[in-house]
Formats: C-alpha cells, structure tokens, sequence
C-alpha cells in the first residue's frame, strides 16, 4: 500500500530517512525517476542512504508502476519518491491508488517561482501538478511532517506567471 507520493528533487537523503520514515513508519521505497534509474553512481548514493530494513527499489516510472502493482507490496507501506511533477503524473497515470502527494522539495532553477519555503516550481510544474489535482488526488504542501500543510490553491493563485 502506497503512503504517500513524494516530490523531492534530491530524492532520499536524511530528512526523507528520518522525518518521514518516524511520521509514517514505511517499511519500502520506491523511487521513480528515469535519470536515477539510470545513472550507477546515483543509485549507489541513495541506496547508503536508505534506512536499515527499508527495502528500496530505484526505478524508471513504468517499472516503478510494475513493481507498485504488485500484489506482494498490499502487504507494505510504501513511500513514493519522484524528483518532479511530471514524473509524479506520469507514475500516478500508471497505478490504480490514489495516494497523497506530497510536494517537499524543489531547488530554484531558472525560470522557476517560489511556491513555498523549498518548493520552487515553474508553469510546467504547475501544469503537471494541476492535473494530477483534477484526477482528485490529494495534494499537501510541506517540507518536513511536523510542518502545516498548505494549500496548494492558496500558494499557487499567489504566482506571477499562472
């Protein structure tokens, strides 16, 4: 069972480790990128830095969507990692659940606006970002657990390129 869905550019690192894996007490990690999947010496870093008796799998969106339907992970909470809205649409196109989404860190690129503290997005980002609102799947905006969520309308009407 899916968790939750996470959008976070840096993928797992030690606030991902920690915060979230006290918050939600997930026992897999799925990440879903076509450049992590790709790239060893990526793959090498996030897995030293997943959790002792987390099981990780770093895949491309289709395989990350194969392996999330299978029947042996019903059994498992699992937290969904992707750097991007888009990689998020993609894989949450692909998979039955309707998890959360949680959008918790993207670094400012140019031609990027700030949506909320760690969260910089640009009309692309947002584009992919409605359209996973509009197929009614939840979206949270917050860094860490402990944070309030915001409102992703709220912080987007505030946007100067909508």
């Amino acid at each position: 069972m899916i968790v939750t869905v996470r959008i976070d550019d840096r993928l797992l690192h030690g606030q991902v480790v920690y915060s979230w894996k006290a918050a939600l007490s997930y026992n897999a990690v799925v990440i879903a990128s076509n450049e992590a999947a790709n790239d060893e010496t990526r793959k090498m870093a996030l897995k030293m830095s997943c959790p002792d008796g987390v099981r990780l799998a770093i895949r491309t969106i289709e395989d990350a969507a194969t392996v999330l339907k299978n029947p042996k992970l019903a059994q498992m909470k699992v937290f969904v990692i992707c750097s991007k809205p888009k990689d998020a649409y993609e894989l949450l196109s692909l998979i039955d659940e309707t998890p959360v989404l949680n959008v918790g860190g993207m670094q400012m690129h140019e031609g990027k606006e700030l949506l909320s503290p760690a969260v910089y997005v640009s009309k692309e980002d947002i584009a992919y970002l409605d359209k996973i609102q509009d197929s009614g799947i939840e979206i949270e905006v917050r860094q860490v657990p402990t944070d309030n969520v915001k409102n992703y309308n709220e912080l987007k009407s505030k946007l100067t390129f909508k």
